[in-house]
């Protein structure tokens, strides 16, 4: 097994081991859900609203299409921002990233140049 993955199984273990890292995790798996339900219901009782509302077929029609017309409008405009704030994110930390990145690489040569053979036959065996 090479230093990588055992300090990635570390780590692992680690955050089984750690009660915040567990609980940080399932808030945030219980929040999307609560956020994807909340979505869906508004979708679902907008679309229940219109279509058992006592008005004509055609006028129904015309306002899910108004409907459906807003809500791209406004999924189209969310995306817009979303890939904004994202690029911000990524220009703000692209030096850190690579600096980060060159660390690691040269700690991976520096271990590469510690690494004998006898170590090299003890994780073969």
């Amino acid at each position: 097994m090479d230093i990588k993955r055992l300090n990635e199984r570390v780590e692992h273990i680690k955050n089984l081991l750690d009660p915040e890292t567990t609980k940080r995790q399932r808030r945030l798996e219980r929040g999307k859900g609560i956020a994807k339900g909340l979505a869906l219901g508004t979708l679902i009782g907008g679309l229940a609203g219109v279509f058992l509302a006592p008005d004509t077929g055609e006028n129904n029609r015309k306002k899910a299409k108004e409907e459906l017309e807003k809500a791209k409008e406004t999924l189209e405009t969310n995306l817009k921002e979303g890939k904004t704030k994202l690029a911000e994110l990524v220009d703000e930390n692209k030096d850190i990233f690579k600096d980060k990145m060159i660390i690691i690489s040269d700690k991976n040569k520096r271990d590469e140049d510690n690494f004998d053979e006898e170590d090299l036959e003890k994780y073969e065996a």
